[in-house]
């Protein structure tokens, strides 16, 4: 089959014609609409036109799982610039070498990272501009009120904002109802994100999608996962932070396109959270790894079996291995199976996994998404492939594979190989 033309803006321009009211996210009991979606990025890309950001230019988020880190992210799209999720737990220093490399000109943080991002911005020449996001901006009223009294001031959300650096749901109000006039993004020339990586050197990289990639991956996962994620009503759970390739590309492409809601966790280390948003958004589908998945097994209100966790159909883990007693544990508390799979940042998070049906292969991470081609072969000479059983190097490829790394041929070179079949 063809895959789909054009990039995710356009599949949300579908949500918007055929479901406009429809769930995009299921946020700490709101529900936040694809239409709400729109308005709110619109509205932040013309504040960033205002801002100096053009077609090509960097816009950086510090932000949990959130709403607003979606506002932000669309909002760049919107005007062809390309996002830069960072992870919230970096220190000064973690930050500072990233932001120096991918010269964004505005960054949108939370409230409670807002001190530790102006240390920083004295650092980094290009960063022009701080706005300044709250949690609770998006909490149901009554939350955001009992957060106001007991939370915010203890858990360090409530900063002292300079005058220079703008609130976001103020720069919302004052553009609402504008619609940004800059030339849509190409799905193959334009790069969306710049994901941070180590790789096999341990020295982060910014990792250069493109829009087109992205569509390429969430089509080829949502191959894997239709019967169980169906279009428009199956709930994707996702405790895994967007900063990383997992939320970034194997979650948001695949919802996107099939306008599925995602139920987003801003802090995956508070189980009580965890399990209650389970059972409230009671999720067709859930990520995690298996450090996560043994935490929710010895959560008191599973081991007591009060927690409902029936309403998953699949449940995806990655990034170590899962041992078969864990995965075993889980299929008795939610009737789900745990799939593994393996991918890379630089394949956009399209490479193997198990398959749903069939018999499970404990250890194993599965075989090659569509139009995914892996082999096996000598790591001094990539063209001699290696026998059944021997150990060697992984090649992939796939029309979703990485462009490059942001401003480093050389590392781009080692990792990109073009040639013969």
């Amino acid at each position: 089959a063809r895959y789909p033309e054009g990039t995710l803006l356009d599949a949300v321009r579908e949500a918007l014609r055929e479901r406009p009211d429809a769930p995009a996210f299921l946020f700490k009991g709101r529900k936040v609409s694809w239409r709400e979606l729109d308005e709110a990025s619109n509205a932040f890309a013309i504040a960033l036109v205002g801002m100096g950001v053009k077609r090509g230019d960097r816009v950086a988020c510090l932000l949990p799982n959130c709403p607003q880190f979606f506002i932000g992210e669309f909002a760049a799209w919107k005007l062809g610039a390309v996002y830069v999720p960072l992870n919230p737990i970096y220190n000064e220093e973690e930050l500072t070498a990233p932001l120096l490399n991918t010269e964004p000109t505005v960054i949108l943080t939370l409230s409670a990272f807002y001190e530790r991002v102006k240390l920083v911005q004295r650092r980094v020449p290009s960063l022009q501009q701080v706005v300044v996001t709250n949690i609770k901006e998006w909490f149901p009223p009554v939350l955001a009120a009992v957060f106001t009294l007991l939370v915010e001031k203890k858990a360090g959300h409530r900063a002292h904002v300079r005058e220079e650096d703008p609130w976001l749901p103020k720069l919302l109000g004052k553009y609402r109802g504008q619609v940004p006039a800059s030339p849509p993004p190409g799905p193959n020339e334009d790069a969306l994100l710049l994901l941070l990586s180590g790789g096999t050197t341990g020295t982060p990289k910014a990792v250069r999608v493109h829009h087109g990639g992205l569509v390429q991956t969430g089509t080829q996962v949502n191959a894997w996962l239709s019967r169980v994620l169906p279009k428009w009503e199956g709930v994707y759970c996702l405790p895994l932070p967007m900063f990383h390739s997992y939320g970034a590309c194997g979650v948001q492409s695949v919802c996107f396109l099939g306008h599925n809601p995602i139920a987003l966790v801003p802090n995956p280390r508070d189980f009580n959270d965890l399990v209650k948003t389970i059972e409230t958004t009671k999720p067709d589908v859930f990520c995690g790894v298996p450090t996560l998945y043994n935490a929710l097994l010895n959560h008191p209100r599973v081991i007591a079996r009060k927690a409902k966790f029936n309403s998953m159909k699949a449940c995806v883990s990655g990034a170590a291995p899962m041992m078969l007693e864990t995965m075993k544990r889980w299929e008795e508390v939610t009737g789900a199976k745990i799939i593994e799979g393996y991918a890379l940042t630089e394949s956009v998070l399209a490479a193997t996994v198990s398959p749903l049906g069939g018999a499970q292969k404990p250890g194993s991470v599965g075989t090659p998404l569509p139009d995914v081609i892996m082999r096996i072969v000598d790591a001094d000479d990539p063209t001699k492939e290696m026998p059944l059983g021997e150990v060697g190097e992984v090649l992939i490829h796939g029309p979703q594979i990485m462009r490059g790394y942001w401003r480093n041929d050389a590392e781009t070179k080692e990792m990109l190989r073009v040639g013969a079949d």
